[in-house]
């Protein structure tokens, strides 16, 4: 809830706080700023997931909201983007969270309903999700852009709290080995990294499930910019005061409609998953995706976009959850943390570069007062159905990597 209370406003913020009118500058460090922390956290999460597997997944989901809490605590006295930039960076580069998250609710769930644990999971997430951005516009409009970043640290902190006051794990039995400190994590992480690694379609399905997310967040920074451009939404203005509040709300509803998708559709993924097959579903959900995010870039005004955005969201809601449970019927309980973090990592390098790419891809065709952001949601689709054939295509040569592979169930893929 306190992350999503500040990420859709973060380009206004950037263009307010640091006097940025240009719209290239405006888009390049919004995509920079937004892409740091996920960029860090990509890079740094498998180690945090190997020293997970070692010491406990609740140290790490403690430790990771700790750092969200205080790195997110200064970064309203960033007075240049390059150093709300840097905040961002080392904000993911400790973070984390997800991963071990995800480890510790289904340690004890059989194969055959983890992808409904899993979906349940997310559905939990998608309630702050939702909220957040609600409560982002009204502390927005009541005092500043500013009382968001504080506010997100505030809920970071009682996040941290919880877990160390309710949350319980069977601790890892201790292993011995002849290394110690940072060569132990070291050692594991190489040794179980590289054995996930030499399964190929475990490679493959990461390539995918990255294409995918680059795919999905390429649109994500720049909603609101997209927002002013289009005529104020009819219904929400009949309930708001002025335009400014009516774009408010726009925009947060934009972010809100992918929770409620999330808190209703995401058990129906988990549910298809258990019974089809993840990669099935994957694969089409990757599909139809692409097709919406196509067709959202014909949007002429607000009220359309929330419609088309909704039946993107139907979809959206059941990628992270079938990526998941992809992975962790193939994995043993106690490197699963490791293995979520490799997921994780895939996820966030979509994250990271999504709004990097959809930046440049805004300025093709750009005039001086405005980008293009029609052309990124085009983009944005075409990567979403190339995702998908390469789904399709893995499912037809599973069998082929499941002789490679032992291990490897071709049906549970």
């Amino acid at each position: 809830m306190g992350l999503m209370a500040l990420l859709p406003v973060l380009a206004l913020y950037i263009g307010d706080r640091f006097a940025i009118s240009d719209p290239g500058q405006l888009t390049w460090w919004t995509g920079l700023i937004y892409g740091a922390a996920p960029l860090a956290a990509a890079i740094c999460g498998p180690v945090w997931g190997a020293l997970g597997d070692r010491i406990g997944k609740r140290p790490m989901a403690i430790r990771a909201n700790l750092a969200i809490a205080l790195t997110t605590a200064l970064m309203p006295f960033a007075d240049t983007p390059m150093v709300l930039m840097v905040l961002r960076a080392v904000q993911g580069s400790l973070a984390g969270y997800v991963a071990p998250a995800m480890a510790l609710v289904i340690q004890h769930t059989p194969a055959d309903r983890q992808g409904r644990t899993i979906a349940r999971m997310q559905v939990v997430m998608a309630l702050g999700f939702g909220v957040g951005p609600l409560v982002g516009a009204e502390l927005t409009l009541a005092i500043d852009m500013r009382a968001l970043f504080w506010f997100t640290s505030a809920m970071a902190l009682v996040s941290a709290l919880v877990l160390w006051l309710f949350a319980r794990e069977e601790r890892p039995k201790p292993v011995e080995s002849p290394h110690r400190g940072v060569a132990l994590l070291w050692h594991d992480f190489a040794a179980v990294g590289g054995q996930l690694f030499r399964n190929r379609a475990f490679v493959v399905l990461l390539l995918l499930i990255w294409l995918l997310r680059l795919g999905q967040n390429m649109l994500e920074p720049f909603i609101a910019l997209f927002v002013e451009e289009l005529d104020p939404s009819v219904v929400l203005g009949a309930f708001c005061a002025s335009e400014p509040e009516t774009i408010a709300w726009t925009i947060s509803c934009a972010f809100s409609i992918v929770a409620l998708a999330q808190i209703v559709f995401t058990p129906m993924w988990g549910r298809a998953s258990d019974r089809f097959g993840p990669l099935r579903c994957l694969a089409l959900l990757s599909l139809v995706l692409g097709l919406v995010q196509m067709t959202l870039s014909l949007a002429d005004s607000a009220d359309s976009f929330l419609a088309l955005r909704l039946l993107a969201a139907a979809f959206m809601a059941g990628s992270m959850t079938l990526a998941y449970a992809s992975v962790s019927t193939r994995v043993q309980p106690e490197r699963r943390t490791l293995a979520f973090s490799m997921v994780q990592s895939c996820l966030q390098l979509g994250f990271a570069f999504g709004p990097l790419v959809g930046g440049r891809i805004a300025m093709i065709g750009a005039s001086d007062e405005q980008a293009n952001l029609r052309l990124p949601f085009i983009a944005a689709g075409a990567l979403c159905v190339a995702a998908g054939l390469g789904m399709l295509w893995l499912r037809w040569r599973s069998s082929g990597f499941a002789k490679s592979v032992p291990s490897l169930s071709a049906d549970r893929l």
